[in-house]
């Protein structure tokens, strides 16, 4: 507030000289600087929030950590998969913790063969703060093409909360199985 109160004082001055041009410039400034520094505060290379109902772009999906080295069958989704994960996850996967943390991203790209010849969609799994969806761990689901900017579905999708409801005990994921086939960490 303080700085407010000095760029008027400086607004007078100038005003009074003709210099209101430099003073729109300095204030252009400030405010994009004000934005810059808020977006960089809130930016996750692996998700961007498009706006306030949770709905999500992952183009940056690919760099992302990949847990596995082969692919794994999927019965629920009748196809191939992967899975990366952002550095939170990462972190709670390396450190065995019994929760993900909020912001926690898990995105499997789905393929319709083990060669991963072609991605068909992907399938996104981001921890929520708690309160988002108590009974199903506040986790947000999302069914999205492969450039991870298209969703077709987002939010609490029954069917994937019905699926993931049998892995309450390990934060609705299925850590046992995918575990055994997850390359040694470095």
């Amino acid at each position: 507030m303080e700085w407010l109160l000095k760029f008027s004082t400086k607004e007078k001055m100038m005003k009074k000289f003709g210099f209101t041009s430099i003073l729109r410039l300095r204030l252009t400034k400030y405010i994009l600087f004000s934005l810059i520094l808020s977006a960089v505060f809130m930016l996750d290379l692996s998700a961007s929030n498009t706006d306030h109902k949770n709905q999500f772009t992952f183009p940056d999906w690919k760099n992302l950590h990949k847990l596995n080295t082969e692919a794994l069958l999927s019965n629920s989704h009748r196809a191939w998969f992967d899975i990366y994960i952002n550095a939170l996850a990462k972190k709670a996967y390396i450190q065995q913790w019994s929760l993900l943390p909020v912001g926690s991203i898990v995105v499997k790209p789905l393929y319709p063969d083990s060669d991963r010849s072609e991605t068909s969609k992907l399938t996104i799994m981001i921890k929520m703060e708690k309160g988002y969806d108590r009974d199903n761990g506040d986790w947000w689901y999302g069914v999205y093409d492969e450039s991870g900017m298209k969703g077709s579905h987002q939010g609490k999708i029954k069917s994937c909360i019905k699926c993931h409801a049998h892995g309450k005990e390990t934060d609705y994921m299925f850590s046992e199985s995918v575990m055994e086939s997850i390359s040694e960490w470095e």
